[in-house]
């Protein structure tokens, strides 16, 4: 099954992470922005993707990519014959319940197979980008970067791809929900936006400065502004939380919720913000933090804390280190 799915596809794959495919979607942009090409991002949401997955097209799919004979019946088996209904107050009176309804679509969700079958359905969808554009998917989370060398050619470039996802979309029978679906331009600080406009079914695609691609806040320059901004609020949520309850709990306990509610938003996507001008911030309230586990007044270094055998504040250590070196 590995040699079948696409490897721009990172959802529910072993040795996969957010992380990675946010590596494949910003390499891809930064490669583009290095080459002096325009580039623009188009973040699609689908509307209940894996309750739309047409039973009829998946075992068309399967059987295109090999399976036939007794393994596609137990397939078909499966997922045929499933009925549902609604029950209020999960009473079993007929006043309190639907009538029974015999489902013809969906991936069985829950299930170990629902999201392997949800990944054959889409697999084929990167075929319709070409060579100069990248598609990055996670899931049913849709990423299209495109690129081109001039504002004309970008335009019409840029509106043939969405009309070609929203035909593949259509075809399968997916719904993408316009409302929700968002276009960023990427630039240089010292370049201007040029707002390309996309439209479908004479409805325009919102056009943003910032999009949310999982759990990474992305600016149309990459500055990580909002992103880090975002990461301080939370920290200084903690921050409070940690100096009103130092005095009561174990520091055991501090160091659980240290890791859990501070190191963890800090150490997720480090890898893309922490060159920004704007990263110093979060080290400051790090050690501010730090400081309060550790009963160190404000002014003291936190040098000799790192430096210590402290085993609270080790990887902490490491943490900052790395960042700074």
């Amino acid at each position: 099954m590995n040699n079948i799915l696409v490897q721009k596809q990172f959802g529910f794959w072993i040795h996969s992470s957010t992380e990675q495919a946010a590596f494949t979607l910003i390499n891809s942009i930064l490669t583009v922005m290095n080459n002096k090409q325009m580039v623009g991002g188009i973040l699609c949401d689908l509307q209940k993707a894996f309750n739309c997955v047409n039973h009829k097209i998946l075992l068309e799919k399967l059987e295109f990519y090999g399976v036939e004979g007794k393994f596609k019946t137990l397939i078909e088996s499966y997922l045929t014959g499933r009925y549902q209904r609604v029950t209020l107050n999960n009473l079993t009176d007929n006043n309190d319940s639907s009538k029974w309804e015999l489902l013809k679509c969906g991936a069985p969700q829950g299930s170990i197979l629902g999201p392997l079958f949800f990944l054959i359905y889409i697999n084929d969808l990167p075929t319709i980008v070409n060579n100069d554009n990248n598609m990055v998917l996670f899931a049913d989370d849709t990423s299209i970067i495109i690129t081109d060398t001039n504002q004309t050619d970008f335009n019409a470039n840029t509106n043939q791809m969405f009309q070609d996802v929203n035909t593949w979309f259509r075809v399968n029978l997916l719904t993408l929900n316009l409302n929700k679906t968002q276009y960023l331009e990427f630039r240089t600080k010292n370049y201007y936006n040029i707002s390309t406009q996309i439209k479908y079914d004479q409805e325009c695609i919102t056009s943003t400065s910032e999009i949310k691609f999982l759990g990474l806040a992305i600016d149309d320059t990459l500055s990580w502004k909002q992103h880090i901004e975002q990461v301080l609020n939370k920290m200084c949520t903690a921050c409070y939380a940690l100096r009103n309850i130092k005095h009561i709990v174990p520091i055991d306990t501090l160091r659980v919720i240290y890791f859990t509610h501070i190191h963890s938003i800090i150490s997720y996507g480090i890898i893309f913000w922490c060159s920004s001008s704007y990263a110093n911030k979060v080290f400051i309230l790090q050690k501010k933090i730090i400081r309060i586990i550790t009963d160190t007044r404000p002014r003291d270094s936190c040098r000799e804390v790192f430096n210590g055998n402290n085993d609270v504040i080790f990887s902490v250590h490491i943490f900052i280190s790395f960042i700074h070196n």
